[in-house]
């Protein structure tokens, strides 16, 4: 059975934000400069785990700042504007014992539910599996892929919110908000 975890940063412990970071790492898409703080400034982390506590996935929201959206929305040559997507989704990572069994789309699924009314992006290597998920949870292409300078392409992702709430095209997803209280 696996369990997932979802916090701010601020109410993580630092044995918690550590073991975070050292998936992210070890997935090999980012390197470590600055992780640290970009982890404890994030929005929303998701954590992984197995029964027995090992944590085999992460991902994570994030509100990068304006200079950072436009550098990726600019290098993509995307066709809409950054500032209308102020929220990221990234560091998704699954421990590579665990991969090929669908976590990453649940990863995605889950942490989406907190950016349910807002539109998000993101940014992952051009890759045939990673393009299968994404449109299950909404995510369309947009620009043309681009060198990410680690040897591989990366391609910006945009999901709207408005299209993802639009009853004629609702968006995929495969893990639902869980009922609110009617009391």
């Amino acid at each position: 059975m696996l369990i997932s975890s979802i916090f701010s940063p601020s109410d993580c412990t630092a044995q918690a934000l550590a073991d975070f970071e050292k998936l992210v790492i070890e997935g090999g898409a980012i390197g470590p400069h600055g992780l640290t703080q970009r982890i404890r400034n994030a929005f929303r982390l998701l954590f992984l785990r197995t029964s027995d506590g090992q944590l085999i996935g992460v991902g994570a929201l994030k509100h990068p700042r304006p200079a950072y959206r436009h550098k990726v929305f600019a290098n993509a040559r995307a066709t809409t504007p950054s500032d209308e997507y102020r929220v990221e989704l990234g560091w998704v990572v699954v421990a590579k014992t665990h991969q090929g069994r669908g976590l990453s789309t649940r990863i995605v699924g889950e942490l989406l539910t907190f950016a349910k009314n807002e539109n998000v992006f993101a940014t992952t290597r051009a890759d045939e599996r990673v393009m299968r998920y994404a449109s299950d949870h909404g995510f369309e292409i947009n620009g043309k892929p681009y060198p990410s300078g680690r040897g591989y392409d990366l391609v910006l992702y945009l999901r709207n919110a408005a299209r993802c709430s639009d009853a004629k095209r609702p968006c995929k997803t495969k893990v639902q908000r869980p009922a609110e209280s009617s009391s």
